[in-house]
């Protein structure tokens, strides 16, 4: 499965760097592959920096490894910090801080079945106090 993953933080680059250096030290993601791809310069420049981590991971439990490997990097973090994570089967957003279980989020959307619809979503997680549903 390949994922993509961007950080929107004050410290930008800084911010995905750490979190690349991060996930390619984690043992259970050993086997998978985790790349900055080059981007194009746009005319005028001379080059640019990545702004997306992908990940191709394998089977045997690398999604749950990754999410919670994502989550304690973001509980690490001091600064406010937004990762999005997009997957064959959807994407999703976790700000540090804001959720009260992103690795349990992280892992419903890696880990999620194609074409199935349990009527729940991966935001019906959030901790803003507001309920899942809408309702009051």
């Amino acid at each position: 499965m390949d994922i993509s993953i961007t950080v929107d933080s004050e410290q930008g680059e800084a911010d995905l760097r750490s979190l690349e250096q991060w996930l390619l030290q984690e043992p259970g993601l050993r086997q998978a592959r985790i790349t900055r791809p080059a981007p194009a310069p746009r005319p005028g420049e001379m080059g640019a920096v990545s702004e997306i981590l992908l990940a191709s991971l394998g089977a045997g439990g690398a999604g749950a490894v990754m999410a919670n490997s994502v989550s304690v990097w973001l509980q690490s973090r001091v600064t406010q910090v937004k990762v999005r994570i997009e997957g064959p089967q959807g994407s999703l957003e976790v700000e540090a801080g804001n959720v009260r279980d992103p690795a349990a989020l992280i892992t419903q959307l890696l880990e999620q079945r194609p074409a199935t619809d349990s009527g729940s979503s991966p935001d019906s997680d959030r901790d803003d106090g507001a309920p899942a549903d809408g309702a009051s």
